[in-house]
């Protein structure tokens, strides 16, 4: 029952849209021909700019200017009268523009973890920590990288001063 109540609703209003349309559309025509055009308002004149004059007009404002060198495909430096360099980058969304900030300070490396180097004879145990746990490598002192050799050789310094420690002067016990 739902469903021909539905049917023939949808058909009434199908026929009455029809039949409107065939009944307005004639008369329209005719007072076209025969009305002057009204004139317009002051608040037709005031509407929004569309999304293409609001891109026309940003596209104008981020140009890149006429003095500009290239730097690298795509970019560009320009430097303005206030002595501000600035970098635009032609990219398909349009131009992107920025201020060049002073390098004044390298950035510092981060500072990595003391490596603890173990010296077992006939080869070296690293150890590292590192944010998963540690990590812990051996390597044979005749393989050792120029990495290796320069924390063996900071590592090693002091503690062969202690542990292979020989005195020359000879004590009075023997």
């Amino acid at each position: 029952m739902k469903i021909i109540a539905l049917t023939l609703f949808a058909v009434v209003l199908g026929f009455a849209q029809s039949q409107s349309d065939a009944t307005t559309t004639p008369a329209k025509k005719d007072k076209a021909k025969t009305a002057a055009p009204a004139p317009k308002s002051a608040a037709q004149y005031k509407k929004e700019p569309t999304a293409q004059q609001k891109a026309a007009a940003q596209s104008q404002v981020q140009a890149i200017p006429p003095g500009a060198k290239q730097v690298e495909p795509n970019l560009y430096q320009f430097t303005d009268s206030d002595g501000k360099t600035w970098n635009y980058r032609q990219t398909p969304f349009g131009i992107s523009k920025w201020q060049e900030t002073p390098q004044t300070a390298q950035p510092q490396p981060a500072k990595s973890e003391p490596i603890v180097v173990t010296d077992l004879g006939d080869s070296y145990r690293f150890e590292r920590k590192t944010p998963f746990g540690a990590s812990t490598w051996v390597r044979k002192k005749s393989e050792l990288t120029d990495e290796e050799r320069v924390l063996t050789g900071n590592q090693q310094a002091p503690s062969d001063s202690n542990q292979n420690r020989v005195d020359s002067k000879p004590t009075g016990n023997q």
